[in-house]
């Protein structure tokens, strides 16, 4: 049993109208959506590169799934990308004074040793010198 505001409701949501999104390729007279066309399937995809839904993009149900089709199609042919990445920065959470700075998680500077660093830096080194190097050095024990 439904009380009498219920039913009131209910007329008028019945008389309520909602104006319905134009469809853009129906604007613009688009007759074939190309996979190729890569700036009119961009305006379809949201800023994270995901399709955008049909009530958002104003298209009917077969341009929409011909929009898909294409979208899909241009991803696998490297037109348009499956995902953009997106790096948001946080601020350092208050009340965490714990915490070290990045200052002193530096690596202390080492100095490099190698066993091949015998050569002056003088002298042009080429990988000819080195081998004979080696020969000589081989020779010697």
């Amino acid at each position: 049993m439904t009380s009498k505001k219920n039913k009131a409701r209910a007329a008028r949501e019945l008389n309520r109208k909602f104006k319905k999104k134009a469809n853009p390729l129906a604007a613009e007279k688009v007759v074939f959506i190309d996979y190729k066309d890569v700036s009119l399937l961009q305006r379809f995809m949201t800023d994270r590169s995901k399709i955008r839904g049909q009530r958002m993009s104003g298209t009917n149900v077969q341009h929409q799934r011909e929009l898909a089709t294409a979208i899909k199609n241009a991803r696998e042919m490297a037109l348009l990308p499956y995902t953009k990445r997106t790096v948001s920065t946080r601020a350092p959470r208050p009340g965490k004074e714990g915490r070290e700075d990045d200052s002193t998680l530096e690596m202390p500077e080492q100095p490099i040793t190698s066993e091949y660093a015998n050569v002056n830096d003088d002298e042009d080194f080429t990988t000819e010198s080195a081998a004979e190097e080696v020969v000589e050095s081989a020779e010697e024990a």
